[in-house]
């Protein structure tokens, strides 16, 4: 019996160092070139070899794909390391991702896609090729996450990656400007490679952040649309439509709405605490309709009177009956440009898919089109709680 218990002791043991030991087959992390972020450009027409000089039929839209790959620290950290760059670029050119990552392997040391954070797409290579036959390989690789943060560029992609800021690296700088939706009611929900394989499947328009380079760095700037029949770029929300279209579908998680007394000009500002939105369908012979209530709460965060007390009951009531008229004013903007870019990326189709799925099977196949003749009503509830610190302004 105790030849027994020993013996499986013994297996315990040689099992457990084996576990202890780790991956056998795995690669030290300082030899892995790390992926933190992709760029896809189309190439330019003076770059691609024309049919006629190779009297083949014309080729499929080359794409320029960049990869900003990851400095080892021990690398990284020769000479200067707190000035020198953590990162380096590659470039390569063809008309298959999966292509132009194995060729990757011609001139990389074990590149590695798991640490990917960011993928940006320009608007004009979308324009021409559909998301989903630029995402099909990311979607089926196994060592890429379907967390990474997919973003569009009206600019050139792969000049997102630049170096701009000394010491930092851009594909991290992008993911973490996303952190800022609380301070700022313009920049869109972050989208994830997993968020758009709904829309991709049932061809529903949708919206990805926009990005852009400016002289100090990169700057999320409005949206770009992505439409459901072709999955192509439809067009460009600027920051004011972003606004408008995030108070419709209560994505907001902060911000401030600046308003203007008409009667004394007098300028204040409102802070947001909180945001809902609830989309009701209506359905009356057949014929569709929405009523959208938003309700938020907030604050008094700035006011330019020096007259007045900023929490006489009166003078609030009338500040939050003029912001909820600016909050109507951006939800109506969103619905005119909705409308005539002829896309709906504001939830209405799933509103109308939930409370009337007959009508909405009827609707379905064409309902961006459908869209465009559909009234939208508006009811706006804002509740200014607190003014900060001090109940009075100066005076």
């Amino acid at each position: 019996m105790k030849t027994w218990s020993h013996r499986l002791l013994s297996t315990f043991m040689i099992v457990g160092c084996v576990l202890l030991a780790g991956c056998w087959s795995s690669s030290p992390i300082e030899e892995r070139n790390l992926e933190a972020g992709i760029a896809l450009d189309a190439v330019s027409q003076q770059t691609e070899t024309s049919a006629e000089e190779t009297d083949q039929p014309p080729p499929k839209k080359q794409i320029r794909r960049t990869v900003q790959f990851i400095l080892p620290e021990a690398e990284s950290s020769l000479g200067s390391s707190s000035q020198g760059n953590k990162f380096y670029n590659e470039e390569e050119l063809g008309v298959s991702i999966m292509e132009m990552t194995r060729k990757s392997y011609l001139s990389n040391q074990s590149p590695a896609g798991f640490h990917l954070k960011t993928i940006v797409i320009s608007s004009e290579l979308l324009q021409e090729v559909p998301m989903q036959e630029l995402l099909d390989f990311y979607l089926a690789d196994n060592d890429i996450r379907l967390s990474i943060l997919l973003v569009i560029s009206t600019g050139t992609a792969s000049d997102v990656f630049k170096e701009m800021v000394s010491g930092k690296t851009p594909a991290f700088m992008l993911k973490d400007l996303f952190d800022n939706r609380s301070h700022n009611s313009s920049i869109v929900k972050p989208v994830s490679l997993a968020k758009v394989i709904g829309p991709l499947k049932s061809k529903s328009s949708f919206v990805l952040p926009n990005v852009i380079t400016i002289k100090q760095g990169i700057k999320l700037s409005g949206a770009g649309v992505i439409r459901g029949k072709t999955q192509k770029y439809a067009g460009y929300l600027n920051e004011t439509d972003v606004e408008g279209l995030q108070w419709i579908k209560g994505d907001l998680t902060g911000g401030v709405v600046k308003g203007t007394d008409s009667r004394s000009h007098r300028d204040f500002v409102y802070e947001i605490k909180s945001a809902k939105s609830d989309i009701k369908a209506r359905v009356h012979n057949n014929e569709v309709s929405f009523h959208v209530t938003i309700s938020s709460v907030g604050r008094l965060s700035e006011s330019f009177g020096l007259d007045k007390k900023k929490m006489d009951r009166q003078v609030l009531v009338g500040e939050a009956a003029i912001i909820e008229d600016r909050i109507k004013d951006l939800a109506q903007h969103t619905i005119s440009k909705m409308k005539k870019m002829q896309v709906e990326v504001a939830n209405f189709g799933q509103a109308l898919r939930i409370q009337h799925p007959g009508l909405w099977e009827q609707l379905k196949d064409n309902w961006d089109q459908a869209f465009t003749s559909v009234p939208v009503t508006f009811e706006v509830k804002v509740h200014i709680e607190d003014s900060g610190a001090s109940t009075m302004t100066v005076n």
